[in-house]
């Protein structure tokens, strides 16, 4: 060989590796492709059903547009303004035409319900603007639509109504996520905070996990036994206890709820029973209360709670329990050193798994509670269905959606360690 045949075999030989190493990374990610291509419909469905669905909520809860869509000049020329006193007088004629070209374009209801949520009076003071200036007056003249506006409303010659109005010059905002929040966000017209009553959403907020905090507690005491029951045992008796388990599930929910309300009415068959033995003179008011709304939801979420703990105390196995037993350690003493700590990632994903279901809750609570039992999903659907606020249904949607992730974060990750750990 040649010392140029040498030196361009030297030469050629880093190509090669580089062609090897990439052939060899073309591979295996055409393999990966193909491990994956099995979970695409799933991962199909929690798009279409998930991550869209969520992100549109999302978009909803800081989409803020309805006060820039209708009066799009008059929020540009309230930006010179310093907020104090009144706007000029050109604004005035500025707001009335757009105000009347609104009028036909459909959007002044829209406009004046978004005002009013921020505004007290809000939506009258739109509406009424729009209504004088259809009456004859010097449409040339700028203080004549002053005047005319102030005669619909003196709110018009205070501050508050101009400086929403200016505020909200883009399509998003964090508006409902304030208000969601528990932030004031009602001003009277000379811009003060409103006192006018308004929702506490803070103590709903923690009036839903207390109760989600209580259910799921209590779940995991009641259930921590006939889970260990079932594991550890065999034939008709494990049969049997797993069969009164999942018997639930093939009931609606709906059926389930209207049970507790026959057995914990006035006349129902608890209070029935009590008074026939006497322990009782009068019935208990049992129903639409805070008792009722717990029981219920303890009963619906149980086997939410027991499956998970099944799971993972039949992988525990018993000659371990056997071996501290005969080292001389008591029943109790054996179970809570050898069989508990195994049994841990069982129970948290079973109580994960029933706090962020009782997050959710609306049926249950709001055919046994009382009006102080509604959770967050309650509003969400009072918002949505009645008072067709949308952008502050979604944006309690959202405030729950990652406050329970948030919560739910730190105890998922503990589950699947232990999980890993155990493989």
């Amino acid at each position: 060989m040649t010392q140029n045949d040498a030196h361009g075999a030297k030469a050629a030989a880093p190509t090669a590796r580089v062609v090897v190493r990439s052939s060899t990374r073309s591979d295996n990610h055409r393999r990966a492709v193909w491990a994956a291509l099995p979970a695409a419909p799933l991962l199909i469905f929690l798009l279409l059903f998930l991550v869209i669905p969520i992100g549109s909520i999302v978009h909803t809860a800081v989409s803020d547009g309805e006060i820039a869509r209708a009066l799009p000049v008059t929020t540009q020329a309230l930006q010179v303004w310093d907020g104090h006193d009144v706007p000029a007088t050109a604004v005035y004629m500025t707001l009335g035409q757009e105000l009347e070209a609104a009028g036909h374009a459909g959007s002044v209801r829209p406009l004046g319900r978004r005002v009013g949520y921020e505004l007290s009076r809000g939506a009258n003071i739109i509406l009424g603007a729009q209504r004088i200036l259809s009456e004859d007056f010097d449409r040339a003249d700028p203080q004549a639509w002053k005047a005319q506006l102030i005669k619909a409303d003196p709110a018009w010659g205070q501050s508050g109504v101009w400086s929403i109005i200016k505020h909200y010059d883009g399509r998003y905002s964090a508006f409902y996520l304030r208000w969601a929040t528990g932030f004031p966000v009602k001003i009277e017209a000379d811009g003060r905070l409103s006192q006018e009553a308004s929702y506490d959403f803070r103590s709903i907020y923690l009036r839903t996990i207390l109760i989600s905090l209580v259910v799921t507690g209590l779940t995991i005491l009641i259930g921590y036994p006939v889970a260990y029951v079932i594991a550890n045992s065999s034939g008709r008796t494990a049969a049997v206890l797993l069969f009164f388990i999942l018997l639930p599930f093939w009931t609606s929910l709906l059926v389930r709820t209207m049970s507790w309300i026959v057995f914990l009415q006035t006349n129902g068959v608890l209070n029935n029973a009590l008074a026939g033995t006497g322990l009782i003179s009068e019935p208990l008011p049992l129903l639409y209360t805070r008792m009722a709304t717990i029981a219920a939801m303890i009963q619906i979420q149980l086997p939410f709670t027991v499956l998970p703990m099944i799971s993972v105390m039949r992988a525990v196995p018993a000659n371990q329990v056997k071996a501290a037993r005969s080292l001389g350690a008591g029943p109790l003493l054996a179970h809570a050193t050898i069989f508990l700590p195994q049994a841990i990632p069982g129970v948290a994903a079973g109580g994960l798994l029933t706090f962020v279901l009782c997050l959710g809750f609306y049926l249950t609570p709001a055919l046994v509670g009382g009006p102080s039992d509604q959770m967050v999903s309650f509003f969400i659907a009072r918002f949505t269905n009645e008072d067709l606020n949308w952008g502050l249904a979604s944006a309690l949607s959202t405030v729950l959606i990652f406050g329970a992730g948030i919560i739910a974060l730190p105890l998922a990750r503990h589950v699947a360690r232990h999980s890993s750990d155990r493989i």
